[in-house]
């Protein structure tokens, strides 16, 4: 057994996503020989649920930079308390890694879970990771951001859910699922407009949006001007997620770019298809005509027409639906990610000289 112990900026809802690879890896690590730990470096909500399900986890206040020197050392003593063969990190630049490695981590893995900044909407051409001795990406397109051209796409994972409700014979108005931070590169303003577009061709729907953000007023605001208010439903973070999609008849996801999003996975292991927009990873995940349905970026007018196919055509969206339940199975399933995430480091430990502490 060796011990792997995962970085990550905070415990706040942000990094839900990250936190849900990592309590799928954590239940699966002690079969594939070692030990998982989280450390955060902010507090939040996140941790306790985390400990809930058995993980190790603590928290530091560290901002990730050398300006922080208390933090920084802060880290780097506990690093050295709880001696870890493998840090992963989740976050954090060249300060963070040279932390761990000060810290006595045997190996340094930095993991890109996606490729743009969502305060700026800057994609970067490329990037390097400087102290670290292997890099993960969350998908091909986040891999070639890597100007090493050495990260190792490994997929996220899902726990697929064994008896999802059927659409089959599923009938009234077509229950559209948003799962997202609403941020602007989330784009969540084109499904509003598209309900507003489907009550002008008479579809009956109801658009439902679990998320919040910075974004959340000017949305609230664009439902109420384009007279939707009674088509679409905020209803702020939810933590029940595979309860909602069960409630719902399809996800959309029309974001400017993404990585690799565990909202699309979470509606796949449901049975439930995905429209998303072609950019990043998704064009990786989705099969389009076949678990849903790809579309160019802020084409409005295609997810309409989308919508509009599939709330005529319910034994098609159930077929798609049960495509995507099959596809998470033997693609995307938390068991695959484990095992692909314990043979990466034991590659990683492998090729590294051992340490003398």
């Amino acid at each position: 057994m060796f011990r792997s112990i995962h970085l990550v900026k905070s415990a706040e809802s942000e990094c839900t996503g990250i936190c849900r690879i990592i309590m799928g890896l954590a239940k699966y690590a002690e079969p594939q020989g070692y030990e998982l730990r989280v450390l955060f470096l902010a507090d939040g909500p996140l941790r306790a649920q985390m400990s809930a399900a058995g993980i190790s986890t603590h928290s530091i206040s560290w901002n990730g930079t050398f300006q922080d020197v208390p933090g920084a050392v802060r880290v780097c003593l506990w690093l050295r308390r709880n001696r870890p063969k493998i840090a992963h990190l989740h976050w954090g630049g060249r300060a963070v890694r040279a932390v761990c490695k000060l810290g006595g981590a045997q190996a340094v893995v930095q993991h890109i879970h996606g490729r743009i900044d969502e305060v700026t909407g800057e994609i970067p051409e490329s990037s390097s990771f400087p102290w670290s001795d292997a890099v993960i990406a969350s998908s091909k397109k986040v891999a070639a951001c890597d100007s090493s051209h050495r990260a190792e796409v490994i997929y996220a994972g899902i726990e697929v859910n064994p008896s999802p409700k059927s659409l089959t014979r599923d009938s009234g108005p077509l229950q559209v699922g948003v799962l997202s931070r609403l941020t602007p590169i989330k784009n969540i303003g084109a499904v509003i407009r598209a309900a507003e577009r489907l009550k002008e061709l008479g579809i009956q729907i109801h658009v439902n949006i679990a998320g919040c953000g910075p974004s959340e007023h000017e949305l609230r605001n664009l439902t109420t001007e384009l007279g939707v208010s009674d088509r679409v439903h905020f209803l702020g973070w939810r933590e029940d997620f595979r309860e909602l999609l069960s409630g719902w008849h399809l996800l959309v996801i029309p974001s400017i770019d993404e990585s690799f999003p565990i909202s699309a996975l979470e509606a796949m292991a449901g049975a439930r298809p995905v429209l998303a927009s072609r950019v990043g990873g998704l064009p990786e995940l989705v099969v389009d005509g076949v678990t849903g349905y790809l579309f160019p970026p802020k084409d409005t007018e295609a997810l309409v027409n989308h919508i509009t196919e599939l709330a005529n055509d319910r034994v098609k969206l159930a077929a798609m639906g049960q495509a995507g339940w099959e596809r998470a199975q033997t693609e995307f399933s938390v068991q695959n990610m484990a095992i692909h995430m314990a043979q990466f480091y034991v590659r990683l430990l492998r090729d590294r000289p051992t340490r003398s502490r």
